[in-house]
């Protein structure tokens, strides 16, 4: 502890608690590492069980090599699948999937050169349109494409569009119907979901009248809307 000059006391953090701390993490990290990679190389199929308890324990799956194979695992992908070969202009909303893609520039690399930019936007449109297209009840909603470019930049476009297909087929399915409806009774379960952590915080979102539109983006684009960085929108999935 140290005096401040109007004669506070302020705690100073220890250094080698600090050390200590960083130390743990980083054998806690290797052990994690070492029963993913146990995981990998038994050839059994690995439980979603198993899967889950690493996505939601301390660093997630903690790179986007685990997350390529686990990711893939917990939905019964194949390495080798792909999407349904089809026409990308004839699909419905293409005009308007073209449009959301030409104005997602915040989450491209910021040293990519235009062409890197436009060939990232390419292969996101056809994660978009031949996901989509594999169902004629499937509706492109703004947000899609958000989802769309996260499996993109982790699975590349012919796993990514395998994978948005899947989903489409559950995590997603409320969300690509004509309406959303289902979407929107999801949104009335976040006040009684923040209240199980923060009363306080839940008590003041019903005083402010704010209704629950402010979640609309959270549930869905995964976050992906609303975090700039690229490794916590990874970490969240």
């Amino acid at each position: 502890m140290t005096q401040h000059e109007k004669g506070e006391v302020i705690t100073l953090p220890n250094p080698r608690k600090r050390r200590r701390s960083d130390e743990d993490f980083t054998e806690r990290r290797r052990q994690k590492e070492c029963f993913i990679n146990q995981l990998i190389k038994q050839g059994d199929p690995i439980s979603r069980e198993d899967i889950r308890y690493l996505a939601l324990s301390e660093g997630g799956l903690l790179s986007n090599e685990y997350r390529r194979v686990l990711w893939l695992a917990f939905l019964q992908i194949e390495q080798d699948e792909s999407a349904r070969e089809c026409d990308i202009t004839e699909f419905r909303d293409y005009s308007q999937v073209c449009l959301d893609v030409h104005r997602c520039n915040s989450r491209i690399p910021k040293d990519s050169s235009q062409t890197q930019a436009t060939a990232i936007k390419t292969r996101l449109r056809n994660v978009i349109i031949k996901s989509l297209a594999e169902g004629p009840s499937r509706h492109y909603y703004q947000g899609y494409h958000d989802v769309s470019m996260t499996m993109l930049y982790v699975l590349g476009e012919r796993l990514a569009a395998r994978f948005m297909s899947r989903l489409c087929r559950s995590h997603l399915a409320s969300h690509i119907r004509q309406n959303l409806d289902e979407t929107s009774k999801q949104m009335k379960l976040v006040i009684p979901l923040v209240s199980q952590k923060s009363p306080e915080l839940s008590d003041f979102i019903m005083d402010s009248d704010a209704g629950t539109m402010f979640s609309l983006s959270w549930i869905i684009t995964w976050f992906a809307y609303v975090i700039d960085d690229e490794s916590t929108i990874y970490r969240g999935r």
